[in-house]
C-alpha cells in the first residue's frame, strides 16, 4: 500500500511538471506570436516611414522644376525685346569719340537714347559694329558716307550673336547720314527677315528728322509691323527735356 501511494505521488509530480512545460510552451508560443506581430507592425511602420521621404522628395523635386520653369518663362518674357543701335563710334578696337557724332559725357547720341530705352523696357542691348571702322573726323566721315550711299554699299558688320528675327519687338537706332539711314542699316535688313516682328525705329539728326527712313524700313520689311519712331536732334542729346521726350514716347508705344 505504501508503494502504491509513493507511485501515485511520483505520477502526480510528473504530471505537474508536464503541465508546467506545456504551459511554458504555450506562453512562449503566444509571446513569440506577439513578438512576430509586433515586429511585422514595426516593419510596416518602418516601411511607411521609409516611403514618406520619397514622396516628399518627389514633391520637392516637382516644386523645384516648377520654379525653374516659371523662372525660364519670366526670363523669356523679359528677353523678347531687342535694342539694336548703330553709330560711327561703334568700333571693334578703340573707345572712340568722334567729332562727327554728337556726344554727351563720352556717349554717342544714338547710344544715349538706346540706354534710356534699355533702362525702361529691359531686353537685350546690342551695338551694330561695322567690320571696318568708319572715319572719326567729321569731314572724312561725311565723304566716306556719301561715297557709300552713292555706290549702294552694303558694309558688313560683326556677328550680333543673336537672331534679331527671333524677338517680338526690336528697337532699331541710327543717325541720319545724307538724309538716309547709314548703308549698314540696309545690310541689316538685307541679312534678316523681320516678318512678324514689331520694329520700333529711333534716330538722331541735324535737322532732317527721320528723313523718310521709317517709310524705308516699312518697304524693306513689308511683313513686319513698324511703329511710330522717335527722331531726336543731335544737339538736344543729354538734356533732361529730351530724356522726358524719350520716356513719353515709350509710354505711348504701350509695349506691355
Amino acid at each position: 500500500m505504501q508503494i502504491k501511494k509513493i507511485t501515485s505521488l511520483v505520477l502526480a509530480a510528473v504530471l505537474s511538471i508536464s503541465l508546467a512545460a506545456c504551459g511554458n510552451k504555450q506562453t512562449t508560443a503566444v509571446t513569440s506570436g506577439q513578438d512576430k506581430q509586433q515586429a511585422e507592425s514595426t516593419q510596416t511602420a518602418d516601411s511607411s516611414e521609409a516611403k514618406e521621404p520619397e514622396s516628399t522628395q518627389a514633391e520637392n523635386k516637382a516644386e523645384v522644376q516648377q520654379t525653374e520653369t516659371d523662372a525660364e518663362n519670366e526670363s523669356s518674357a523679359g528677353n523678347n525685346i531687342l535694342i539694336l543701335y548703330f553709330s560711327a563710334d561703334n568700333t571693334k578696337d578703340v573707345d572712340a569719340v568722334s567729332s562727327a557724332t554728337p556726344m554727351t559725357d563720352g556717349t554717342a547720341s544714338v547710344e544715349w537714347i538706346a540706354n534710356i530705352i534699355h533702362d525702361n523696357v529691359g531686353g537685350d542691348l546690342i551695338p551694330i559694329i561695322p567690320s571696318e571702322d568708319y572715319p572719326l573726323e567729321y569731314e572724312e566721315l561725311a565723304d566716306y558716307a556719301k561715297k557709300e550711299r552713292d555706290n549702294g554699299g552694303r558694309p558688313a558688320f560683326e556677328n550680333l550673336n543673336v537672331d534679331p528675327a527671333g524677338y517680338d519687338v526690336v528697337f532699331v537706332g541710327y543717325p541720319i547720314w545724307w538724309y538716309e539711314m547709314p548703308m549698314i542699316m540696309d545690310t541689316l535688313f538685307d541679312t534678316y527677315d523681320f516678318s512678324g516682328v514689331t520694329i520700333v525705329p529711333f534716330n538722331t539728326h541735324a535737322g532732317s528728322r527721320d528723313g523718310g527712313t521709317y517709310g524705308d524700313i516699312k518697304e524693306l520689311e513689308p511683313n513686319a509691323t513698324v511703329l511710330d519712331g522717335l527722331a531726336v536732334r543731335g544737339e538736344d542729346v543729354g538734356k533732361d527735356s529730351t530724356k522726358e521726350a524719350v520716356l513719353s514716347w515709350l509710354e505711348e508705344l504701350d509695349l506691355e
